[in-house]
């Protein structure tokens, strides 16, 4: 009896969609942080590469005591905002004819052979790229640079720093490389751990959940590169409140401090994010873009933002005395670190978006599988008389509570 093969009607959206479903299941970062919730963009015609969507941080506030008239404590609500841009794509031309789209069997077989390899692609792109900015926006830092150490202390030290900024205890993972991952295995060989916990161990060198964190293993996280960082450097005048930068001097002349670098700040100490009672820790600060020193000054843009003001934003006890010393923390100069991070999942947040529709165009086809979303186009080219079938990802990655993430590096 011959085979029958069905035709359908929407071969380039199960195209589309069955690439969305592959690069969701191929991505372990981009698939475990927040998403944007689709109402923000849902009913519009497709956006384009530069546009912004906005998500809100909750407000917070600092509780009056012992006093139930609030008549000149009234607080202003400071709803944050978090911007999504979506400023990155991830785009791979092939060449499908009609012809491989016409039927399942055509659809399963073109998936098969372009379609996933090029889903594939697009996911280890986006997960580099994700695990680099969320590096580089995250200020907590754990472990000693050069050590090689990756003991339960260490993640215990991650755990804590997320506790004391009071991250929730649940969703929270870990991701580390490969090298991290041994040294972590090995460490842990010994411990008391549910039978299954350890048979993972033996047999496939993994940890499946471990000190708060599921665990898991990847080659695509960051690594941070310090710069030169010759000098003594200080602070350069007082701090100003609300300020996303620092003056700092004394640092030798024409050396760079690179994006992502973390440091202190000497008596600049970080507040309970509710109570507002100073703790004994420092706040760390990062570096959000390369600094260049000249005649040994520079104004070094950071995160968090200097907030020592009595409201719910406070963050520090004071603002940065003029001549306190600096202290990098990142390890030593001109030297690459890999960048494990221990995070919860609303540390940061990722949209993909519809691109605009085209019309007159051979076919167009958008899909989303769980937040991730595939837009498909394909065209004649008369030029070429060529049928060009392109896959677009259209996205944008940024923190949106970067204190539930500590970096651990070793």
């Amino acid at each position: 009896m011959a085979n029958t093969i069905n035709n359908i009607k929407d071969g380039p959206g199960l195209f589309a969609k069955g690439m969305a479903q592959t690069l969701k299941d191929n991505m372990k970062f981009c698939a475990f942080v927040d998403k944007a919730d689709e109402s923000d963009f849902d009913g519009k015609n497709g956006f384009k590469s530069g546009d912004t969507i906005n998500t809100s941080i909750p407000a917070r506030y600092v509780p009056q005591q012992d006093d139930l008239d609030i008549t000149s404590t009234i607080q202003d609500t400071v709803e944050e905002k978090a911007p999504l841009v979506l400023d990155k794509t991830e785009t791979i031309g092939m060449k499908l004819n009609s012809l491989e789209l016409a039927t399942d069997v055509d659809v399963a077989n073109a998936l098969k052979r372009f379609g996933i390899p090029a889903a594939e692609s697009i996911a280890q792109n986006m997960e580099a790229r994700c695990f680099q900015i969320a590096t580089d926006a995250t200020y907590n830092f754990t472990g000693t640079p050069g050590s090689g150490s990756f003991t339960v202390a260490d993640i215990l030290a991650a755990k804590t720093k997320l506790n004391k900024n009071l991250c929730p205890l649940k969703d929270r993972m870990l991701f580390m490389n490969s090298d991290s991952g041994a040294i972590a295995v090995n460490d842990r060989k010994g411990l008391f751990q549910s039978s299954e916990q350890i048979k993972k161990q033996y047999e496939d060198g993994y940890i499946g959940r471990s000190d708060g964190f599921d665990w898991v293993e990847t080659e695509l996280i960051s690594n941070h590169t310090n710069g030169n960082q010759g000098g003594t450097p200080l602070t350069n005048g007082v701090g100003v409140e609300g300020a996303s930068s620092i003056a700092l001097d004394g640092v030798t002349s024409g050396n760079v401090w690179t994006k992502g670098t973390v440091f202190t700040i000497a008596g600049v100490y970080r507040v309970h994010p509710i109570t507002k009672q100073v703790t004994p820790d420092l706040q760390e600060y990062v570096v959000t873009a390369d600094a260049t020193f000249t005649g040994g000054a520079a104004t070094v843009a950071i995160s968090p933002a200097l907030y020592a003001g009595s409201n719910g934003l406070q963050n520090i006890d004071a603002l940065p005395a003029d001549g306190a010393a600096t202290v990098l923390k990142t390890g030593a100069a001109s030297t690459a670190y890999a960048q494990n991070l221990a995070l919860h999942k609303n540390a940061f947040k990722m949209v993909t978006a519809p691109l605009y529709a085209p019309s007159g165009v051979d076919l167009v086809a958008t899909e989303t599988v769980d937040g991730i979303t595939v837009n498909l186009v394909r065209d004649f080219d008369v030029k070429t008389r060529e049928v060009i079938t392109r896959v677009d990802v259209l996205y944008g990655f940024d923190k949106v509570r970067p204190e539930w993430s500590t970096r651990l590096t070793a």
